[in-house]
């Protein structure tokens, strides 16, 4: 998703990175890249949502669902993309903003829950701030109230934020899963058992004994 949006962010006439949202390179000539982009993203986090337990993995499971749907149902046309095509308002559009929404809230709860919370739980609060803000931002760009605001570069930073969190912790637990190393305390970080010394701690007092 980082690379692929980014990539094709900057190949493609009139789109701004800044501005524009990553949906809307589903949008206009070549718009298939970004549909794609979408589908194959979500479908990820569908599996790595497989190999997580509890809350974490049932939220980033919506996450991925979620995804898809932007994908099939596409945004409208709007914020100057594409170029010389007419701002849109259609209940397409509505109901994939009201997608959007949902993904947001699920992804910043599923990084809460993910790892220990030194971390986690700051990484939540960056992400609710800039979603928030973008969320903002972009209907006051839409109503011509502040246009060329950088709602499209708040929206990256939440969810490159969460999808590199996601994708950081699922790629240990399949690291751990293959047998390569010993197993890491769960990665939901609920509990004092689940906290990163506690393996330690247990391996330790099992050697005394």
């Amino acid at each position: 998703m980082i690379v692929a949006s980014t990539v094709d962010g900057l190949t493609r006439p009139g789109y701004d990175q800044t501005r524009n949202w990553i949906s809307q390179l589903s949008l206009g000539p070549g718009g298939w890249h970004g549909t794609l982009n979408l589908a194959t993203c979500g479908l990820w986090l569908i599996l790595a949502a497989i190999g997580l337990r509890r809350w974490a993995g049932a939220l980033i499971l919506w996450c991925g669902l979620c995804l898809v749907a932007l994908a099939v149902i596409r945004t409208d046309a709007g914020l100057g993309f594409p170029p010389g095509v007419a701002t849109e308002h259609t209940t397409r559009g509505l109901i994939h903003q009201l997608i959007a929404i949902t993904l947001g809230i699920a992804g910043i709860g599923a990084v809460a829950l993910l790892g220990p919370r030194r971390v986690a739980w700051p990484l939540a609060a960056v992400m609710t701030v800039t979603f928030v803000a973008a969320s903002v931002l972009v209907v006051l760009d839409a109503g011509g109230v502040l246009p060329n605001n950088p709602s499209g570069l708040l929206e990256r930073v939440a969810l490159f934020a969460g999808l590199g969190w996601i994708g950081f912790f699922s790629g240990r637990a399949a690291w751990d899963s293959s047998g390569r190393r010993p197993a890491a305390p769960p990665v939901d970080g609920a509990g004092p058992g689940h906290t990163p010394g506690a393996a330690t701690e247990t391996a330790e007092t099992g050697r005394a004994r």
